[in-house]
C-alpha cells in the first residue's frame, strides 16, 4: 500500500501452518522414497527441530526436498528452503508444480522478510517456468512480477515486456512504473493499463470477482474483499461479504473465515458501524478451535487495527501483547514482518501513552529490522510525528535496490482524505516527507513521482454487485 500507511496487513500470517511438522509428511509409492522418509520423520519427532540431521538425509531424490523446503520454511531458514525446493523444481518439475499455493506462498514472504528479494524473486519466476497453476489471482500476478524484475535484472527487456499483460493487480505495475530500473516498461505499461492504472484495475477486479462467482467460498472472496476495501468501496464489502459469515462451519474444518473477516470489519467500521465490526470479530474468534495453528492471530490484528484508527492506546497495547504472546509461542511459524509490525504499534501506543521507556525495547526491535522492513519503522517514525526520521528512513531505503520499491511507492501522492483519528495523527507528517526537496531530488534520479494518485477508487463501470445469475439454465437454454 502506499498511504495512509497500512494498518497491519497481517492477513494470512500464520494460515494452516502445521502443529507438527513430521505430521505433514507426504505418503509416497516410491521405494527409494519410502527408504528415506522414516529417517526425515525422525529427524523431525523430537521437540526442537534437527537441522543439521535433517539437511544430511536428503539425498538426490526430489520428493523428500518438497517436504523439507516446507519444514524449513517454518523454522526459520527460508533461503535453505527456497534452495531445496529450486534443487526439487529442476529434478521433478511436474513433481515441483503441485506444491501448495499456501505453502510457496508463505515462503516467497519469508525471503522477503529477510531482505532477499532476488532469491524470493527467483523462485516466483520458476512458478512460471513450471507452470504453477493453483495460484489465486494476487499469486499469479505476483509470479508475473517476479519474472519482469528477474528478467530486468538479467537485461532480457524483450521478456521483461511479455510478462506487463500478465500482472491483473495494478499495484504490481505500480512497483515498475516508478521505478527507473524499469523505465524500459512504462510506455508499455500506460498502454496496457493507461495512465492512471484504471484500465488494469478493471481486469483485476473482474478477474477477482470471476474467481469468487465460481467458488463461493471464503479464500476466493478475501482477495476480492480486501481489493475493494482498499478502493474505498465499504458498502459494497459489507453487502457482498458479510452474509457469507452465517453459513455453518464444518465440524473441525478450516474455511478461511478468519481470513475474510479483517477487511469486512474494517469497512463495517469505516462506515460508522464499529459495534458490528467488533461482533463480527468476536464471533469469529469464539468459533476457532482452541489448537489453530496460529490463525487466530489474524483476528488478534484486526482487533488492534480498529482500536489503533481511534487511537485507543490502552486497547492498542492490550492487543498487541494478546498478539506478541501467542506469536511467541509459535516462534518461527509467524511471519517475522507480522511481529515487526505488532511491535511497532505497541511502541507507538505506549510513547503516546507517555511510557517512553517501556516503548524502547520494542521500538529497539523495529529500529534493527528497518533495513529490510521499513513499513514498521515507518509507522513509529509517522506515530510519533518525527518527519526527519521518516525522511531518512525513505531517502536510506531509496539507496538500496532490496528496499526502493517500497520507498518509492510511499512518495506517491494519494487521494484519501484523513478521516480517522488516526490518519489526522499520521497524514501530516507522511505529506511533509512526500514534500521533502531531499526526498523529491532523490526520487527523480532514481525512479518518479507520479503527477496524481493512481489507482484510488473504482474504476468507471464497475459494479461490484454484478455476480452471475443464479436462474436455472433451462432445458432449450443450449
Amino acid at each position: 500500500m502506499r498511504t495512509p500507511l497500512p494498518l497491519l496487513p497481517l492477513l494470512m500470517v500464520a494460515a494452516h501452518a502445521p502443529t507438527r511438522a513430521a505430521d505433514s509428511l507426504p505418503p509416497t509409492a516410491d521405494p527409494a522414497e519410502q527408504a528415506i522418509m522414516p529417517e526425515v520423520a525422525s529427524a523431525l519427532a523430537g521437540r526442537s527441530l534437527d537441522l543439521a540431521r535433517l539437511d544430511a538425509v536428503l539425498a538426490k531424490l526430489p520428493r523428500p526436498k518438497l517436504v523439507a523446503s516446507f519444514i524449513f520454511t517454518f523454522a526459520g531458514s527460508p533461503q535453505r528452503a527456497a534452495d531445496l525446493w529450486m534443487e526439487a523444481s529442476r529434478e521433478a518439475p511436474a513433481l515441483a508444480a503441485t506444491s501448495h499455493r499456501y505453502l510457496l506462498m508463505a515462503l516467497i514472504g519469508r525471503l522477503k522478510d529477510v531482505g532477499d528479494q532476488a532469491r524470493a524473486d527467483r523462485l516466483g519466476a520458476r512458478l512460471g517456468e513450471i507452470g504453477f497453476s493453483s495460484a489465486l489471482a494476487p499469486e499469479r500476478s505476483q509470479t508475473a512480477l517476479a519474472r519482469t524484475r528477474q528478467a530486468v535484472r538479467e537485461d532480457r527487456v524483450g521478456d521483461a515486456r511479455l510478462d506487463v499483460t500478465a500482472m491483473g493487480d495494478p499495484d504490481d505495475l505500480l512497483t515498475l512504473y516508478v521505478d527507473r530500473r524499469y523505465a524500459a516498461l512504462w510506455p508499455q505499461i500506460a498502454e496496457w493499463a493507461g495512465a492512471d492504472l484504471a484500465a488494469q484495475s478493471r481486469r483485476y477486479l473482474e478477474e477477482l470477482r470471476g474467481e469468487w462467482a465460481a467458488a463461493d467460498d471464503f479464500t476466493t472472496a478475501t482477495p476480492y474483499a480486501r481489493r475493494l476495501n482498499k478502493l474505498e468501496a465499504y458498502t459494497a464489502v459489507v453487502d457482498l461479504f458479510l452474509p457469507m459469515f452465517e453459513r455453518p462451519r464444518a465440524d473441525g474444518q478450516q474455511d478461511d473465515r478468519e481470513v475474510l473477516a479483517p477487511p469486512v470489519a474494517n469497512s463495517l467500521a469505516r462506515l460508522g458501524r464499529e459495534a458490528e465490526a467488533q461482533a463480527l470479530l468476536a464471533r469469529v474468534a469464539a468459533a476457532m478451535p482452541a489448537d489453530d495453528g496460529g490463525n487466530g492471530l489474524n483476528i488478534d490484528a484486526a482487533q488492534l487495527r480498529l482500536t489503533a484508527d481511534r487511537v485507543d492506546w490502552p486497547q492498542v497495547v492490550r492487543h498487541a501483547d494478546a498478539f506478541l504472546a501467542r506469536a511467541r509461542v509459535l516462534g518461527p511459524n509467524i511471519n517475522r514482518s507480522a511481529v515487526i509490525e505488532v511491535e511497532a504499534w505497541r511502541a507507538c501506543a505506549l510513547w503516546r501513552s507517555d511510557h517512553a521507556a517501556e516503548a524502547a525495547p520494542a521500538e529497539a526491535d523495529v529500529l534493527f529490522a528497518e533495513a529490510v522492513l521499513p513499513k514498521a519503522a515507518m509507522i513509529l517514525h509517522t506515530c510519533k510525528g518525527d518527519a526527519k526520521a521518516a525522511q531518512a528512513l525513505v531517502l536510506a531505503r531509496l539507496g538500496d535496490d532490496a528496499t526502493r520499491d517500497w520507498a518509492l511507492r510511499f512518495v506517491q501522492p494519494t487521494a484519501r482524505d484523513a478521516r480517522t483519528p488516526l490518519e489526522h495523527l499520521m497524514q501530516p507528517v507522511e505529506q511533509a516527507v512526500r514534500s521533502a526537496p531531499d526526498v523529491v531530488q532523490a526520487v527523480s534520479r532514481l525512479g518518479r513521482i507520479l503527477p496524481g494518485p493512481v489507482d484510488a477508487a473504482l474504476p468507471d463501470g464497475f459494479d461490484p454487485f454484478r455476480l452471475r445469475t443464479r436462474r436455472p439454465i433451462g432445458p432449450d437454454s443450449v
